[in-house]
């Protein structure tokens, strides 16, 4: 077996820990925002915040897919 499929399989994983990682600090966030009993409406600040995390995740995914999909090819 290849070192190549080893290593990127290792790689996938620290990557999917990362996206692991961001997805529970956001439910977190989340928890902690609805438990100070603040409006429930979302503010402008908390709507970017969100977005660039969520645009965190998506590039993960995205490198994931990509790595998958030159592995394959």
């Amino acid at each position: 077996m290849s070192k190549h499929p080893t290593a990127l399989c290792a790689n996938q994983a620290v990557t999917l820990g990362g996206i692991q990682n961001a997805l529970m600090m956001l439910m977190g966030e989340i928890y902690e925002h609805m438990d100070e009993g603040h409006d429930p409406a979302p503010t402008h600040n908390d709507c970017a915040a969100w977005g660039d995390g969520l645009s965190w995740l998506i590039k993960s995914i995205g490198r994931v897919r990509d790595e998958l999909r030159e592995v394959q090819s």
